[in-house]
């Protein structure tokens, strides 16, 4: 809680109910609007005894629309949207400000974006998205999502902020040494994307700088958890093949700390492209070369989402209740703890701590999940 909502509730607290502090409130937006000059009697003035009256007659003052208020009105017409709106609607190829990118029909088109979506657009508009376009190259709807990958915005946490919408498939990319492995960013990563709804892949990219396939980090908590780990070079070629079969005919957005190569990846599956890359710091972190997320179009219902690198990723939307649901590892251990709802970071006799300290269950993914657990306060 702010200091503002503090301060609002001491308000509420000290001196009247909340009710009657907001329709005092309004009864002022409407005294106002009914002057018509300063001192001149009315016969219709409000005053202490007819402001109820008159606030039931004009209704309260009206509120600029929430953001779904506004995707709804852009969504929903007299009528649901049927087949044929899928069939002619364009594909998002890239967003900026107050304007979009839409492949539509074998072409591409440049979109304005309406004022009101415009002023949110991180927030309400998405590569990836379906959307209707007009005859004047203006958006006028954009159709239910089947997935998404989203996140909070970095300086509004209560914001959400899109990264991908409609895919398939989320390729997380990682690297070993340049930059180095992170498993808590592999930890997050695959909690929004199973928020979302798409299929996490992992992709351990640059294993030509490792000295041998012996060095390769364990990863097994992810495969026995139903992920794909597909290790891979853009150098060798190694790897590529079975990460072409991932994404062959489906939406894919390819995600992941900067200077892990997601710009380079794409390039090699398609040797047509020239998408820019860059060589990393000094220290050996990455450089932000994509700047936006873009989409490109593979043939044959193939799409690659490229987006821009992500030093730390938050959590959208989450709580502590819910968080437990991914990470399923838990569950069977779960069903042997003292209490029923143990929380598996405080309370004694937990089956879930003593497997991890017995090395049956992986302690780097625990360690992620009771961090977590902490944030979520």
């Amino acid at each position: 809680m702010d200091r503002t909502e503090k301060r609002h509730r001491k308000d509420i607290e000290k001196h009247r109910p909340y009710d009657e502090m907001k329709a005092r409130k309004q009864a002022g937006k409407i005294r106002r609007a009914m002057q018509k000059g300063k001192g001149e009697a009315r016969e219709n003035r409000v005053t202490e005894d007819n402001w109820e009256e008159l606030l039931d007659r004009h209704g309260p003052s009206r509120k600029r629309p929430s953001l779904n208020d506004i995707i709804a009105d852009l969504r929903e017409s007299p009528g649901e949207f049927g087949e044929g709106d899928f069939d002619r609607a364009g594909i998002v190829i890239s967003v900026s400000s107050g304007r979009c990118r839409v492949f539509q029909d074998g072409r591409e088109l440049d979109v304005l974006v309406p004022g009101d979506v415009a002023a949110r657009q991180k927030s309400a508009l998405a590569v990836g998205d379906r959307v209707i376009v007009d005859e004047t190259s203006k958006l006028t709807a954009v159709l239910p999502r089947r997935t998404v990958l989203a996140r909070p915005d970095p300086h509004m946490k209560h914001v959400q902020r899109l990264i991908a919408a409609n895919v398939d498939v989320v390729v997380h990319v990682v690297s070993l040494k340049s930059p180095p492995l992170r498993p808590r960013l592999i930890d997050r990563f695959l909690i929004a994307i199973q928020r979302g709804g798409a299929q996490p892949v992992i992709c351990v990219n640059k294993i030509d700088l490792i000295e041998s396939p012996a060095a390769l980090p364990d990863l097994d908590p992810y495969r026995d958890l139903g992920v794909a780990v597909i290790p891979c070079s853009t150098k060798t070629g190694e790897g590529l093949e079975a990460l072409r079969a991932q994404v062959e005919g489906r939406m894919t957005a390819l995600v992941g700390h900067s200077g892990v190569g997601k710009s380079s990846i794409i390039n090699a599956l398609d040797t047509s492209l020239t998408i820019a890359t860059n060589t990393l710091h000094r220290r050996g972190t990455g450089r932000h070369t994509t700047s936006a997320s873009t989409l490109y179009d593979f043939g044959g219902g193939t799409y690659l989402i490229d987006t821009p690198g992500i030093r730390e990723f938050g959590l959208w939307d989450l709580d502590r209740e819910s968080l437990r649901d991914y990470f399923p590892e838990f569950e069977e251990a779960a069903e042997h703890c003292r209490f029923t709802n143990c929380t598996h970071v405080h309370e004694p006799d937990c089956e879930v701590k003593e497997r991890v300290e017995h090395g049956e269950l992986n302690r780097a993914r625990y360690e992620t999940y009771v961090r977590l657990w902490r944030d979520l306060e």
